[in-house]
């Protein structure tokens, strides 16, 4: 089986947030995302769970799978938009099978 690598871009935001991540996604052409809740989680200063008080602070994941290109510079806007908010962005290496989707 052959593989194709790809990058991952996996972006955490607020839920408030997701609409205008989502924007930016449309804006830089992506072909494809995924948007996940988050249930619950733990940074160094507090912990989360969804369904507390307000929905205000529930966390959405938005995943993309990208070539390394779009998925640097898809990095770079969200970072540009995200910077005053509570937001984790990573990138990372993945193997996919279907060349054509990514």
């Amino acid at each position: 089986m052959e593989t194709y690598n790809r990058k991952r871009l996996d972006i955490i935001v607020e839920a408030p947030l997701l609409r205008h991540v989502v924007a930016l996604l449309e804006a830089e052409a992506v072909r494809g995302y995924t948007v996940m809740p988050c249930l619950s989680g733990k940074g160094p200063e507090s912990s989360w769970h969804e369904g507390e008080i307000s929905d205000a602070f529930a966390k959405r994941l938005i995943i993309v799978i990208a070539q390394e290109e779009q998925a640097r510079q898809v990095m770079a806007a969200a970072h540009s938009l995200l910077s005053d908010y509570s937001a984790i962005i990573t990138l990372s290496d993945v193997e996919v099978i279907r060349a054509d989707h990514f």
